[in-house]
């Protein structure tokens, strides 16, 4: 398995466009080209962080190339958010998340 991380500093008024931009975007590549889908959270301080999961190294570095529609969400977040860290890249050495179950 391997890991995605990225912070964001979402300019103020602009979350929700965001958020959106950043759900359409995640399911297109969880749908389309084999990324295993991410989690997006909202720290304390405003800021947002991400990390998304793949398969392996390999799956997301021959992924595609991004749609147009990829593309133009892409450049939303930008307009909405400044970069603050990531990409930081990894493969998952231990993993203790416990995915709960739906009733």
């Amino acid at each position: 398995m391997h890991a995605i991380y990225f912070r964001w500093k979402v300019a103020p008024g602009r979350e929700a466009d965001f958020e959106h931009a950043w759900l359409e975007l995640t399911e297109l590549i969880r749908d389309a080209h084999g990324g295993l889908g991410s989690r997006l959270h909202l720290c304390a301080d405003g800021h947002y962080f991400a990390y998304a999961q793949w398969p392996s190294e390999h799956v997301w570095a021959t992924q595609p190339e991004p749609t147009a529609r990829m593309v133009a969400l892409r450049n939303r977040m930008r307009e909405c958010a400044e970069l603050v860290d990531g990409p930081l890249r990894g493969d998952v050495v231990a993993d203790l998340l416990i995915s709960p179950t739906s009733d």
